[in-house]
């Protein structure tokens, strides 16, 4: 079983944030610099901001070093200290939670994953209001881990609801985020008449003046025509289709990751194994195509390695507007392979149940990891 991957690595790009692109030896920190910081923050007494700030930092860099519970433990204290202060700093502990949803959904950790980002927009509605675009982008991300969660029928409530509030309080383009994210949804449910209308529809609540979201109505209505057999759907689209190479780049079409699990009857074993986790490093060249994909650092995913970078080589990106022989952006996703956590019937003692999913997060978009845009959020 595969989580929808596909469907949330394209769903991620639908709401507009302020792109960041380090440079790749900012990404994986091998040391321990953050979590000294956090260290040196606590035993002075911090102040709240500086001690989410630093809290935020060490989780990332224990979770680039394959530290989850590490990152989980340093979140999980954060927010006992500090969400008493949630008033005056809303949105950075309310990136605590997210954060920790994020963790937690690599972890395995399926009913952590959804409270912890259910709090995180909690949190928002409470100090900044139900309609303001910070909570407003949060809803969305909440539906998109409904979605991941298996929950497909939640999450377009959720979207509907965003639709809706973004559209009575003029938030247009957030409304339009949520209308194409219907649109994904009822794509992948087969639904092409459904999802053109809702595409349609978020073009026209995005209106002329917005390129970004006008992009996303023609990635949208090309995946459409692919799935309904127009094979050159896609190729047209990027014929004529460029970004600049300082945005997060564009996905236009991205196969799924082949199925891990073992053969019926082979017991993998996997229950008494830690996470298993892969960065996979590579190229997207100015023409939209991945070039150099390689696994640079791995713990236990060596026998999938040739499916994983089988996938990451046939996405395909919107070109970027660069020379042509430029070598293009470098990138570097984790993917991580786990069961969920459960109690098993006649047991108290949480173990690894069920198939084994996949879960992608770019790490060299720093926000993916500290979702940022909840930091960046004021009064």
């Amino acid at each position: 079983m595969i989580v929808t991957t596909a469907l949330l690595l394209v769903t991620a790009q639908l709401v507009p944030a302020a792109p960041q692109t380090p440079d790749a030896d900012e990404v994986i920190v091998l040391g321990r610099r953050a979590e000294k910081g956090l260290t040196d923050c606590l035993q002075r007494q911090c102040p709240p901001a500086e001690d989410v700030e630093a809290s935020l930092q060490a989780a990332v860099e224990q979770f680039g070093a394959g530290r989850y519970a590490d990152a989980h433990r340093t979140l999980q204290k954060a927010i006992h200290r500090n969400k008493k202060h949630a008033a005056e700093l809303p949105g950075p502990v309310s990136s605590l939670y997210a954060t920790l949803a994020t963790v937690a959904e690599h972890e395995g950790y399926k009913d952590l994953w959804k409270h912890a980002g259910r709090q995180n927009v909690v949190l928002l509605r409470e100090h900044l209001g139900a309609t303001t675009p910070a909570t407003l982008t949060e809803e969305i991300r909440r539906a998109d881990d409904m979605l991941g969660l298996g929950l497909p029928d939640v999450a377009e409530d959720i979207y509907k609801k965003v639709q809706r509030l973004a559209l009575a309080n003029d938030h247009r383009s957030i409304a339009a985020a949520a209308t194409y994210r219907r649109a994904w949804l009822a794509l992948m449910r087969n639904r092409y008449a459904e999802a053109d209308k809702l595409v349609r529809q978020g073009a026209t609540i995005a209106g002329p003046s917005q390129p970004a979201m006008n992009q996303v109505r023609d990635v949208l209505l090309a995946r459409i025509a692919n799935r309904r057999g127009d094979k050159g759907a896609i190729e047209a689209l990027a014929t004529r289709l460029r970004q600049s190479a300082t945005q997060a780049p564009t996905l236009l079409s991205a196969p799924p990751v082949e199925d891990i699990n073992p053969p019926p009857g082979i017991s993998d074993r996997y229950d008494r194994d830690p996470v298993r986790w892969a960065d996979i490093g590579y190229w997207i060249r100015p023409d939209g195509h991945t070039a150099d994909v390689e696994m640079l650092r791995t713990t236990g995913l060596s026998q999938w390695r040739v499916g994983i970078v089988r996938h990451v080589s046939a996405r395909r990106y919107v070109p970027l507007a660069l020379d042509p022989n430029s070598p293009g952006i470098y990138r570097i996703d984790r993917f991580t392979v786990r069961a969920n956590f459960g109690v098993p019937l006649g047991s108290r003692i949480p173990s690894r149940m069920g198939p084994l999913t996949v879960h992608v997060v770019d790490l060299t978009e720093t926000n993916a990891m500290i979702a940022s845009r909840g930091a960046d959020s004021g009064r």
